[in-house]
């Protein structure tokens, strides 16, 4: 009688754990669906209004393309109203990315302009010090390749003098993903909401 209904008992608890488990994985689905939804109607927006006239599209083109994007704000707005920005982020790695853990080895380190000039090793492997998106790529004559990547809290840094760039405008990058090689110098600038800062924190 007893084994009978213990046995009735463990089935109530295992139905009521499978229906929970469907419960949340029904809500986890539908959070994806609805920020999925969201980010369709925007970019359908989007394409709306560029296609309003060549004044919006003049407009539209000055925001996205030639200003710098504040990945920290978007990002900070979006988890702000619908949470993590990627909940299933961890599900989906990607493993090809080639990541290091090392720190940026120099021998010397000299103030220069609003950044800082550093002597590293013949063709240095260049790793990205926070993760977060390229927000800029250009090139001059003086620190050949830069480019400036913004992580979630506004923190930018530019890295200059790069050689065999490994990303592109607006990817996003981890810590410590390759960024490209150096031949001698590394140039880095490090800001925050417009205010330039010491290298010490962060190398």
């Amino acid at each position: 009688m007893n084994s009978r209904f213990d046995l009735y008992e463990k089935k109530i608890k295992k139905d009521k754990k499978e229906n929970v488990d469907g419960n949340t994985l029904s809500r986890f689905l539908f959070r994806v669906f609805i920020k999925s939804l969201l980010v369709v109607i925007l970019f359908l927006g989007a394409l709306i209004y560029i296609r309003q006239g060549d004044d919006n599209k003049a407009n539209f083109k000055k925001v996205v393309y030639n200003n710098s994007l504040s990945f920290a704000k978007i990002y900070n707005l979006y988890s702000k109203y619908l949470g993590d920005a990627l909940p299933f982020k961890n599900s989906i790695k990607d493993d090809t990315k080639v990541v290091s853990t090392e720190k940026i080895t120099y021998s010397d380190i000299k103030k220069e302009n609003n950044g800082y000039m550093l002597t590293v090793s013949k063709d240095f492997t260049l790793s990205a010090l926070k993760s977060g998106i390229v927000v800029e790529k250009k090139s001059n004559e003086k620190y050949g390749n830069l480019i400036k990547i913004q992580d979630k809290e506004g923190l930018e840094i530019t890295y200059g003098c790069i050689d065999d760039l490994e990303v592109s405008l607006y990817d996003y990058v981890e810590k410590g993903e390759l960024l490209g090689r150096t031949s001698g110098k590394l140039y880095l600038i490090f800001e925050k909401d417009g205010t330039y800062l010491s290298y010490e924190e962060y190398l």
